[in-house]
């Protein structure tokens, strides 16, 4: 049995059958602990040829959200490239917020990690909420997908793509609602600088950055975009920029409208206004314009990678609380389950030891005794793509 949908088109008849997450919030029942209770060892008993470039177990495959704006997922080939992000949103007896840093200081912080390709949502209706690898959807507290009074912080650093020439850029945002753009100083003894103010309730308003910025070949621009969502239905978040040697000058500097820039009810299409910016040297930044960190060890796990294929999948010898499974890949890739315990509703992911192998065979130790547990597969490629197996179930004794 093929267990994946992959990116590559000569595997379009497999299917991907993607891993239950663990982050719903608690209104929807399921236990999912920092520290779980049950302390669970994988001991890996087959070989393996080489180990992954990053580590896989820094990113939970659970807790991971892939471009909850874009549609579907990125099209970042790289894990070097990106924006990373982190989620806030009100709980009941919050006050109503209208900044987005007060979102992010005061708000509930989800403990999911949002990784998106760029800053390119054009005014839209946001009605599908955050949806997961798994495909399940965040829910606030009230148990109600979460598609209005939320928060982002997005981290990344600009940089110049192969095809912007150096000099002088001014940046602006397209955005419904608040948002924020700071330069990062780096460290804790220099105030970050605010260079785009545009927060408030309001439809989509061109943010207009305060001072133009120097942008040279192979020197990253760090930089903290904070981003809120008030009432639903319309959100929009466009980072764009042209060179040039003044700023704030362009006559649609915090001019504002849902249908000024862009038409919700015809997929977003570019109205005459986004035209004119065009015109006056505008652009989009691209997703070759965002590294999403400076460190060799961070990097971005929703990358369109080769997602290996994952086969014969089985529960081996169960011994008192120690569990032997094993699976086969068609191309080398990380070993790792996700384990749910059917009394507790907690749910583990066991640690990889980060090493690529096509041969699947590890034993778990540290289980609850006469316990049911549903258990899935996950492995990851060389280049990052991700699969999940069926679940299986099985009793220890």
């Amino acid at each position: 049995m093929v267990l994946r949908k992959s990116h590559n088109q000569s595997r379009k008849k497999t299917y991907t059958v993607f891993a239950l997450s663990s982050l719903l919030l608690s209104s929807c029942g399921i236990k999912v602990a920092d520290q779980p209770n049950e302390v669970v060892k994988q001991i890996n008993l087959s070989a393996g040829v080489s180990s992954l470039a990053v580590n896989v177990n820094q990113y939970p495959s659970n807790k991971i959200v892939c471009d909850p704006f874009s549609g579907g997922g990125t099209a970042t080939t790289s894990y070097e490239k990106g924006i990373k992000a982190s989620l806030f949103y009100l709980t009941s007896g919050m006050p109503r917020m209208y900044n987005s840093n007060n979102y992010t200081q005061f708000a509930k912080k989800s403990d999911q990690n949002i990784f998106l390709a760029d800053m390119n949502v054009p005014t839209r209706m946001f009605t599908e909420g955050f949806t997961t690898t798994s495909g399940n959807v965040l829910k606030n507290d009230a148990n109600q997908k979460l598609i209005e009074y939320f928060g982002l912080k997005m981290t990344t650093n600009i940089v110049l793509s192969d095809t912007d020439e150096p000099g002088d850029y001014e940046l602006a945002m397209l955005a419904d609602d608040g948002t924020t753009l700071k330069i990062k100083s780096g460290t804790t003894e220099i105030s970050d600088e605010i260079l785009i103010d545009n927060e408030g309730d309001h439809p989509t308003r061109m943010g207009c950055a305060k001072r133009i910025v120097n942008m040279k070949r192979s020197v990253m621009l760090p930089i903290e975009a904070t981003y809120y969502q008030g009432p639903r239905y319309h959100i929009s978040n466009v980072l764009i920029w042209r060179k040039a040697s003044f700023a704030a000058k362009d006559p649609l500097c915090n001019q504002l409208g849902n249908y000024l820039y862009f038409n919700p009810d015809q997929n977003s299409a570019p109205q005459k206004a986004f035209h004119d910016l065009e015109a006056r040297g505008w652009k989009i930044l691209s997703p070759d314009n965002f590294l999403i960190s400076k460190t060799s060890t961070d990097y971005n796990p929703c990358i369109q990678g080769t997602d290996p294929v994952i086969s014969n999948f089985a529960v081996g010898e169960i011994i008192l609380t120690n569990v032997r499974l094993s699976w086969t890949t068609d191309i080398v890739a990380t070993s790792h389950v996700e384990l749910t315990n059917t009394k507790t509703g907690q749910v583990t992911l066991t640690q990889s030891d980060n090493v690529l192998r096509t041969t699947h065979d590890i034993n778990l130790t540290g289980l609850e005794p006469a316990t049911t547990y549903r258990v899935k597969a996950i492995s990851v490629s060389s280049d990052l793509g991700r699969s999940t197996s069926a679940e299986l179930s099985f009793t220890t004794q």
